[in-house]
């Protein structure tokens, strides 16, 4: 199952460089792991990333934010997740909506996480 990467908002036009440049990653960070859906969303004052990866049979998130200095150097931190729990934040909480309740990333998500499901991956 080959799934093109999604970039959003801010990142649309980014590609992989990007996602590189914002947390100081060398190739060597992103070896050996497939990047699903990267966005990033920015105010006057302060940004946040989300960017979702499988690595092997398992996927990750790495959730960032930051202040007006524009740097997210070192928040890199990719965490094991489920589809189930993806889900479950789409639909119960807040995962990928702005402050005023509308779509930021949310949409797109439950997308790709219904194809991912629909190619067998749990």
């Amino acid at each position: 199952m080959e799934l093109q990467t999604q970039f959003l908002n801010d990142w649309e036009d980014g590609g992989v460089e990007v996602i590189k440049r914002t947390f100081n990653l060398s190739d060597h960070s992103l070896s050996g792991i497939d990047l699903l859906f990267a966005s990033y969303s920015r105010d006057a004052f302060c940004g946040e990333a989300f960017v979702l990866f499988r690595q092997g049979k398992a996927l990750y998130e790495v959730n960032a934010s930051h202040d007006s200095n524009d740097c997210m150097d070192g928040q890199w931190e990719p965490e094991e997740t489920l589809l189930m729990a993806l889900e479950f934040r789409l639909e119960r909480g807040r995962l990928g909506l702005r402050t005023d309740g509308k779509n930021l990333f949310a949409d797109e998500l439950r997308f790709l996480l219904a194809e991912l499901k629909a190619n067998g991956f749990n």
